[in-house]
């Protein structure tokens, strides 16, 4: 369910649809699915540096094959979460804008932020640094819904997500959060630790405003936080020579 619900794999349930009850148990593997995208990346990082791929090639190769594993699904919450929270109005007005199919203007510069973001920190990364930092990356970014889903409501009566909020609790944030600080450690020690330091101050930022804006988060504020997590793991990883 976490497979089906976080990238593009293609899983067959059976012999029933999953229930709203297995889409909020599937929460708990949010992290192992971030770790498998990683795991992805961290080969794929491998294997172009084993070509001689230069470091601006290969940050395009892996950001467009993040973004397909993903299905661009993480883009189009921080996109659409982007739209909604910075539009002036009432949190009524917010949320539409938010469900709204069409990309607005924040919308735009905030994918495009994210992505040249991403693309500058990958980029003087090199070798294990970069198959580490993206494996992090990946993990720790996906335990952040965790965190984000139990220290708010949800916005809506209804929605993707809804389950997941609903079932998730402050305990499960304060695991998430031993878990996103330990991912770090072992990957990248000290200056890992770090970087899913700053990601967890994102990820509360993020749900803070969000709460404040909308009453809570939706299903692309959890993306949001994905993709920004993302980004600050990466960004932390990349201001400093060495691990």
């Amino acid at each position: 369910m976490a497979i089906a619900f976080l990238t593009i794999v293609p899983v067959r349930f059976s012999p029933d649809e999953p229930t709203e009850a297995d889409v909020a148990a599937a929460r708990y593997a949010f992290p192992i699915v971030g770790l498998a995208i990683g795991t992805v990346l961290a080969l794929l990082s491998a294997g172009l540096s084993a070509a001689g791929a230069s470091p601006m090639l290969s940050s395009f190769f892996l950001i467009t094959t993040w973004a397909i594993i993903t299905g661009g699904l993480h883009l189009d919450g921080l996109a659409d979460s982007s739209d909604g929270l910075f539009l002036h109005g009432d949190p009524q007005r917010r949320l539409s804008a938010m469900r709204d199919p069409h990309v607005g203007s924040f919308g735009v510069l905030a994918i495009v932020l994210v992505i040249l973001g991403k693309f500058a920190a990958l980029t003087p990364l090199l070798g294990r640094r970069r198959a580490l930092a993206l494996l992090g990356a990946a993990a720790v970014s996906r335990t952040l819904v965790l965190i984000a889903a139990g220290l708010a409501p949800y916005a809506r009566p209804e929605g993707t997500g809804r389950p997941i909020v609903a079932a998730t609790s402050v305990v499960d944030s304060l695991w998430s959060i031993v878990a996103a600080l330990a991912a770090g450690a072992i990957l990248s020690g000290e200056l890992g630790l770090l970087a899913s330091i700053a990601a967890l101050l994102v990820a509360w930022a993020v749900t803070h405003h969000a709460t404040h804006q909308v009453g809570g988060v939706t299903g692309d504020i959890l993306g949001a936080v994905v993709e920004l997590g993302e980004l600050v793991y990466l960004v932390i990883l990349a201001s400093f020579p060495t691990l």
